[in-house]
């Protein structure tokens, strides 16, 4: 069963309302610290693309086919690969900046996902990414429990992940000063760090 992410229309509809309650300035902000050669995980259908910086060399990965077809009509000067990030077609630290927008929620194998994602990326590159997460308190209770129907109708989206806690063990440093919470909403910057 396709799930609502996966349904291109849909799906933007769901985000234009997201947008309208503050969603687009943090796609702005992680945009807009692209520097370099910038890979886009998981473009979707490309909401983000339209807010970077003419002059970033951009490539966008993205599985699904119909959105990647929604995301070239509405970006069409990035170059579009249909790719997983749990198998990412680069050589090793290609990239300067890596960015991840609602994405590590629905990779179905995360911390293979950021070890591809921290492989492509350049030694002195930054990850951005923009997530919901579990929340510590009584309402992480309740992702916890709506879960498992939630993912089936989300295809794939998991509301109560850590990402956070993953990003750090699978070799990334957060940058505390790009730190932003906002309910179960979180943007980020992190580096490479050293691998235990």
């Amino acid at each position: 069963m396709r799930g609502v992410e996966q349904i291109p229309w849909l799906y933007d509809a769901m985000c234009f309302v997201l947008e309208r309650t503050g969603l687009t300035r943090w796609r702005r902000w992680l945009a807009s610290g692209a520097r370099g050669r910038t890979l886009e995980v998981g473009c979707g259908t490309g909401r983000n693309l339209t807010h970077y910086d003419p002059a970033v060399p951009l490539i966008a990965i993205e599985p699904a086919a119909d959105a990647l077809a929604v995301a070239r009509k509405r970006a069409p000067r990035a170059l579009l690969v249909r790719a997983s990030a749990e198998a990412l077609p680069f050589r090793d630290g290609a990239f300067d900046t890596v960015v991840s927008s609602l994405v590590f929620c629905s990779v179905p194998r995360p911390e293979v996902g950021l070890r591809e994602v921290r492989r492509v990326l350049s030694d002195d590159g930054q990850l951005r990414m923009l997530e919901h997460v579990r929340d510590e308190g009584w309402y992480g209770r309740v992702q916890d429990t709506i879960q498992p129907a939630w993912t089936v109708v989300a295809g794939g989206c998991h509301p109560n992940r850590r990402t956070e806690a993953t990003v750090e063990a699978n070799g990334f440093r957060i940058l505390e000063e790009d730190r932003r919470s906002e309910g179960t909403m979180r943007r980020f910057a992190a580096v490479k760090s050293d691998l235990r």
